[in-house]
């Protein structure tokens, strides 16, 4: 079942209930509308070599037309409540296999009215992109926050191009030998969930290719994921191209957490 139709289906699900007292070419305008927004953002996405896509743009900013003020609630449940327009575009670029950029922010706007050469269609999207910190020699800034778990430091801003993760500051193998020092380091003897995480856990690299910063587990008893979206994405073990981070993830060791964004304290 391709992602498109998986789409018409949630929005078809919503709206059950929500349109008895409407008539039909009212719901069938909704859907429509919905499809062409979906439809323009694809449009939009760029060819890459060796076949990939990609699509260029980090803020999208979208006024949709509200043609009655009753269908206010039917248009919020489909376009604006829990981000959906947001989530919505995500899974029609990614059935695409396009590549996203590391964040995408949709903002958007129900409307009265809209310029007459955009009227037609219902809807206007201005495509822009977030002004994204330039990396240096050590890399881009990032700020990490641990959510669950006791650290040396509960948040810290770091500008390296590696940054280890793990239990301990220092880890030291059985020859007594410095083998590791973890940048974000939870505590040794602290009650649970600091337990979970390995001394030697997991680790994030910056990607000059992409501009990007991937997660990747270093062999940990208890694993690594990453939250995003309300979605668990496991992070492989051992070697791998690891999981590129977007900003305001969630990384989880073991049962530990701390949050990734991009930039430092301003």
């Amino acid at each position: 079942m391709s992602g498109l139709h998986d789409l018409e289906r949630r929005i078809d699900e919503v709206l059950r209930g929500m349109l008895r007292s409407s008539s039909p070419d009212q719901k069938r305008e909704l859907l429509e509308i919905h499809r062409a927004l979906l439809d323009d953002v694809a449009a939009h996405v760029d060819r890459l070599p060796r076949g990939r896509q990609g699509f260029p743009y980090s803020q999208l900013e979208v006024r949709i037309l509200l043609p009655d003020p009753a269908l206010r609630r039917s248009y919020q449940l489909v376009f604006v409540e829990g981000d959906a327009l947001s989530r919505d575009i995500r899974l029609r670029l990614e059935d695409q296999r396009v590549e996203l950029p590391s964040h995408l922010a949709v903002q958007v706007e129900l409307v009265t009215e809209l310029p007459p050469d955009v009227a037609a269609r219902g809807f206007d999207v201005h495509y822009g992109s977030i002004p994204t910190p330039q990396p240096s020699e050590q890399g881009m800034e990032v700020r990490l926050t641990v959510l669950a778990g006791s650290a040396e430091q509960q948040e810290l801003c770091l500008k390296k191009k590696r940054i280890h993760l793990g239990r301990l500051v220092e880890v030291i193998d059985a020859e007594g030998r410095l083998t590791r020092k973890n940048d974000v380091a939870f505590l040794d003897d602290a009650p649970a969930p600091n337990p979970s995480v390995s001394r030697a856990h997991a680790h994030i690299e910056f990607d000059p290719e992409k501009a990007v910063f991937r997660l990747f587990d270093d062999r940990s008893a208890h694993g690594t994921t990453v939250i995003r979206d309300g979605s668990v994405i496991p992070v492989p073990q051992g070697p791998s191209k690891g999981v590129a981070l977007r900003h305001g993830d969630e990384i989880v060791l073991g049962q530990a957490r701390l949050r990734f964004e991009v930039g430092g304290s301003e």
